[in-house]
């Protein structure tokens, strides 16, 4: 296997290229001062995880070897993962408000920049707006939102509490875009943008050429992933030739990267849902020999696709889906050898919470709340030191610190 790690592009607009970002789900990271939780992370319900907790946390963030820090959603929310936005002005006071925010931003000044995970595709139902629309018909909200002669809506793939915006509607597309803008003032350096199939590409157009015009080294980074989506929920989605995408996925031909493909001349970068899917089935498959050069030969064949601008961030695993550790049937040295393919790519690496120390899952996720095993506390006591050690390597070998000692 080929070791292509991206030559450095300095502190340009372009930073993105050679970050190194590690993805924190705010409730479930720590609690300001280790105070106690104040729920159980078993349970769909806030713990206290809070902004002073990851300022808390940057020394060892710091010794970690990370260069860019993807917040979960901490705008006012009904839920604590923070996707059920009630406030796109404001920091949830759960997670500390925005004095909490601020000293975040000042910390982490100069060497870690803080990317916001944004959502503008849905509200919660409780959100101002949708409350106003929902009352009448006159309502200067009524046509943000989709309804049609019955009141009823088009939401967020069918889940009724998440009514969907509508971004088309010129007021609703100034004010997301306007919003997302004060937040780069506040000091935001990056979006990463939740669920982009839902908007249209003329939404994320002009928000994109906002954004560069306001401030050029600003990272755009979209999610764009078709999976779990079932036919009844194409039609809240605006993603070009989602039909065509759909029925390839329903026909076990997976095309991430098609899907991906489709936001390369609007976006700065994807997660790279593909890298996943080929980490998991070549590497974590407890049945199968770990194959890394039939891996590497598919990314390389996947990767070609892509214009070299398009940066493809690659991750184990997120909030949404099994940890890789536990894909791999709790075998540490399948997940040694998924983070070293992963670090191996020209694409920046993403580290989700806690991959870093062996945190894994007793459980699938399956059912209703299921993805609440992989969004279990960061243990901050009984860690992997080995294999925090090893990930240690793993960054500063990238950022060129030392040579490889792995």
């Amino acid at each position: 296997m080929t070791a292509d790690i991206h030559e450095p592009t300095g502190k340009g607009p372009d930073w993105w290229h050679d970050a190194v970002f590690y993805h924190v789900l705010v409730d479930r990271f720590r609690r300001g001062g280790d105070a106690p939780l104040l729920g159980d992370p078993a349970e769909p319900v806030f713990c206290g995880g809070n902004l002073a907790g990851v300022t808390d946390s940057l020394d060892y963030l710091r010794d970690l070897g990370i260069t860019a820090l993807w917040l979960s959603p901490i705008n006012c929310t009904a839920a604590y993962h923070g996707y059920h936005v009630t406030d796109y002005e404001d920091v949830d006071p759960r997670f500390g408000g925005m004095a909490a925010f601020d000293a975040l931003i000042q910390a982490v000044k100069p060497d870690i920049r803080i990317i916001l995970d944004w959502v503008p595709n849905h509200v919660h139902r409780t959100h101002p707006f949708f409350l106003q629309a929902a009352a009448s018909k006159r309502s200067r909200y009524r046509d943000w939102f989709s309804f049609d002669a019955h009141g009823n809506y088009l939401s967020f793939l069918g889940f009724k509490e998440l009514p969907k915006l509508n971004l088309d509607h010129p007021e609703a597309r100034e004010y997301m875009i306007t919003t997302a803008l004060r937040w780069i003032d506040l000091g935001v350096d990056g979006f990463r943008l939740d669920h982009v199939l839902g908007p249209s590409l003329g939404f994320w157009r002009a928000f994109r050429d906002a954004v560069k015009q306001h401030s050029p080294s600003t990272f755009l980074l979209g999610e764009a992933t078709m999976m779990g989506i079932r036919y009844n929920e194409l039609k809240t989605l605006k993603i070009p030739r989602k039909y065509w995408h759909w029925l390839r996925s329903q026909l076990g031909r997976p095309d991430c990267g098609g899907v991906m493909r489709e936001y390369v001349q609007v976006l700065d970068g994807l997660l790279d849902f593909e890298f996943q899917r080929i980490a998991k089935a070549y590497v974590a498959h407890p049945e199968r020999e770990p194959s890394i050069e039939i891996a590497q030969a598919l990314l390389n064949a996947h990767h070609a696709k892509f214009p070299a601008k398009c940066v493809l961030p690659a991750f184990l695993d997120n909030h949404d889906m099994n940890r890789f550790l536990y894909e791999a049937k709790n075998k540490k040295e399948r997940l040694r050898l998924g983070a070293q393919l992963q670090f191996r790519q020209k694409h920046p690496p993403i580290i989700y919470y806690g991959t870093e120390v062996g945190l894994s899952q007793s459980r699938p996720i399956v059912g209703p709340y299921g993805d609440l095993a992989a969004r279990q506390m960061m243990p901050w006591k009984n860690q992997d030191k080995a294999l925090l050690a090893f990930f240690v390597d793993l960054i500063h070998q990238r950022r060129g610190r030392y040579p490889s000692r792995l």
